[in-house]
């Protein structure tokens, strides 16, 4: 890598298919390697367990319009249960931070971020099989309506997985981030 390249900041993309484990996993990378990680904006509603800034920063439509409007967005995507988005001044603060940030995307920010930060921008893809997704989300408490739709969405989602960096199948989550820690090791 050029000594430039190495330099440049680097935007860990986690992504792969709903109900893979990917903020969770997201979130103990951050943790364990110090490394900021950027929560999503998102109107979509809160779910029993989660907390506002813990796991997304939980908005209203019109809020998150109005972020839009301000152009305050660097990535936002609309999905059948709400928009997402993350923040052009918390991802620059991480990277000023860190020199790193990491991240959860679906497909479309993967693409929007690649296409920004070229080979700076390290795409992770997570998936489990869809019994696993239907299992996971059904012990968590997840309404039906979001398990039906996550099981829905699996083939548009997976079919992603080509474009990865890394590719892993999340079965054990202390594995996954043994693994992906490893992979990171030259890259970050």
């Amino acid at each position: 890598m050029p000594e430039d390249a190495a330099h440049r900041p680097k935007v860990i993309i986690i992504t792969g298919t709903s109900g893979s484990g990917r903020k969770s996993v997201a979130t103990q990378l951050s943790a364990d390697l110090g490394i900021p990680y950027v929560r999503p904006y998102t109107t979509r509603a809160i779910r029993p367990g989660e907390q506002n800034g813990a796991h997304y920063h939980f908005v209203s439509d019109a809020e998150f319009q109005a972020m839009a409007d301000r152009q305050e967005f660097c990535q936002s995507a609309r999905l059948e249960r709400g928009s997402y988005g993350i923040a052009e001044r918390e991802l620059a603060e991480a990277l000023e931070q860190r020199g790193a940030a990491l991240m959860v995307v679906n497909w479309q920010g993967v693409q929007a971020f690649r296409n920004r930060y070229g080979p700076q921008a390290i795409r992770v893809f997570l998936y489990v099989t869809k019994e696993d997704i239907r299992l996971r989300e059904e012990r968590e408490g997840a309404p039906p309506e979001v398990v039906e739709e996550y099981l829905r969405n699996y083939s548009e989602q997976v079919v992603h997985k080509k474009e990865s960096d890394y590719l892993l199948q999340n079965i054990d989550p202390a594995a996954t981030l043994a693994k992906i820690k490893v992979f990171l090791q030259d890259r970050i």
